[in-house]
Order: C-alpha cells, then sequence, then structure tokens
C-alpha cells in the first residue's frame, strides 16, 4: 500500500476529502504574534476574517516532527510513503522532508519514501495530488506514481490573478503607489509560475478581461487534451470561481471541473478575491480521468 502525503501548500475540497486516504501536514501560520497549524489550530474562514481586516498571515514549513510522525505512522501500517510537497520556490519544506527521508531511509531501507516537488501548489498541486491518490487506489507500482508526479509537476500551468493590487504592495512585490494607481485604474495582474517562483506575465486593464485573457490560453495551453480534470482555487471568493468555471465548461465541454480554496500559505501570497485556473499541458502517460 502506498501513502500520499500532502501539505498546506497543496489545495484540498471535500471530494479529495470523501474519496481518498491521505494525510495532510500542516504549516505554521502567523497572525498578530501567534502561532497556529493551518487548518487544525485555525480554520480557512478564519484566516480570511483576519485577512479582510487587512492583516497578512505569514508562514513557516512543516515542522519535521510532523514530517516524522507522519512516516512512523505509515511504516507501522506497512505502507510505502509519497509525500506532494509545496514549490521548493515558496517554502523551505521540500527542502527540510528531503534531509528528514534521507536519514530515515537508512534506519528503515526497507521503506519506499519519495519527496516530490509539485513546482507550484494550490489548484495545480492538487492536480498532482488526485492522478497519486488515484494510482495509489489503483494499485500502481511506487516508482510508476512517483515518476509520473514528477513528470506531471513540470506540465502543470498555473493561471491566477489577484482582485486587489495592495496585496502585492503587502508582499512586498510592488511599490505602493503603483498598487493605488492600478486599482484606481481597474488594472489586474496576469501572474503565472516558473523556476523562480511568482512571476508577473502582463498587466490586463479590468476584471472581465482577464478572465476571458486567463480562459483563452487554458484553451490553447490543453491543445489536444481537452477531456481532463482542470481545478480553479480561490481565496474566499466562490463566486467568481463558479463565474470562472462556467467559462471553463463553455471553452472545454470535455473537461471535468473541480473548484478548491486556497489555503492559507498562499492565501497570504494572493490575497482575498485571489483566483487561479490549472491544467496539464500534454497528456501523461498514466493519467485517470476524475469527474465527481
Amino acid at each position: 500500500m502506498i501513502r500520499i502525503l500532502i501539505d498546506s501548500g497543496i489545495d484540498q475540497n471535500d471530494f479529495m476529502k470523501e474519496t481518498y486516504e491521505y494525510d495532510f501536514l500542516p504549516l505554521s501560520v502567523f497572525i498578530d504574534e501567534q502561532d497556529y497549524l493551518d487548518q487544525v489550530d485555525i480554520s480557512l474562514e478564519e484566516v480570511h476574517a483576519h485577512m479582510e481586516k487587512g492583516t497578512l498571515p505569514k508562514t513557516s514549513q512543516v515542522s519535521p516532527k510532523t514530517i516524522i510522525d507522519a512516516l512512523n505512522k505509515a511504516r507501522a501500517q506497512g505502507e510505502d510513503v509519497i509525500y506532494i510537497a509545496i514549490y521548493s520556490q515558496f517554502s523551505g519544506t521540500f527542502q527540510v522532508a528531503q534531509t528528514i527521508v534521507e536519514k530515515y531511509k537508512e534506519k528503515y531501507p526497507e521503506m519506499n519514501i519519495a519527496v516530490i516537488d509539485s513546482k507550484g501548489g494550490s489548484g495545480g498541486g492538487a492536480l498532482l495530488a488526485l492522478q497519486a491518490m488515484e494510482m495509489a487506489k489503483r494499485e500502481e507500482a511506487f516508482e510508476t506514481i512517483v515518476e509520473q508526479t514528477k513528470w506531471n509537476a513540470e506540465h502543470i500551468q498555473y493561471h491566477f490573478t489577484l482582485n486587489n493590487l495592495m496585496w502585492m504592495v503587502k508582499g512586498g512585490r510592488l511599490p505602493k503607489a503603483a498598487g493605488t494607481a492600478g486599482d484606481m485604474l481597474s488594472i489586474k495582474p496576469y501572474l503565472s509560475v516558473n523556476e523562480t517562483g511568482i512571476y508577473l506575465k502582463k498587466l490586463v486593464r479590468g476584471q472581465d478581461r482577464i478572465y476571458k485573457r486567463m480562459v483563452k490560453e487554458m484553451k490553447k495551453g490543453v491543445d489536444s487534451f481537452t477531456d481532463q480534470l482542470i481545478t480553479i482555487s480561490h481565496v474566499n471568493d466562490y463566486g467568481t470561481a463558479l463565474k470562472l468555471e462556467a467559462m471553463v465548461k463553455e471553452a472545454l465541454p470535455d473537461a471535468s471541473i473541480q473548484i478548491f480554496d486556497i489555503g492559507a500559505v498562499l492565501a497570504a501570497h494572493l490575497g482575498i478575491g485571489g483566483v487561479g485556473v490549472f491544467y496539464l499541458d500534454q497528456k501523461p502517460e498514466h493519467y485517470v480521468y476524475i469527474d465527481k
């Protein structure tokens, strides 16, 4: 048996929780000098409430003890482990996990363990996790799941935007004057992810325009792989997520779509109203069409 682990950088929804067995490893969230374990000591709704008041949460990596406890639990049940971690450009969690796993495997060489850098997170990480969970459920070989998940991580595309540029100001990514002027002119940042982390692709004037641009590029990006699961993630803006879902359905009627709440870690980067669309740009060799 193979146990999949994910952390706070990977989005979850009710479908995932109800359909698959996996372990969630929370990162720490710091708000008003208080330390909380994400979605354990503090809910997403509570994090959003603080953000609505203008508070920018800070986060830190998964604790070594949390990782070791998860490995011990899996070993006690005779399970191998695949840990899909938040992008190494966003957090030191991946590097910490790798170090722990190397030492753990020296002590327990009979156990197969792999740590995979998601190369992103959020809804893109959810795509990775769902495919890995489905493959594990179907009892695919350990190495097959690991290699396919690594390949998938290189082929997931990220398209997202922020409702308010002032969150980029708070995060130090934009001067205050530029953020104020941009919001006054209804300018929205079109963001993606590359080897350096989150980057600005372009600025688009008007909320409707940027959603249309995101869906247009998604339709082009999927190429012939139109019958796939596409994920949409949002920070406390379900209405916009539903709007994007309708646009994606119109553009790609063969696709399956799932909506996720962005976890506190990436919500701290995107702010209230952040929303994104995630998909694979090629069909993997081992792929399961997931339609809830």
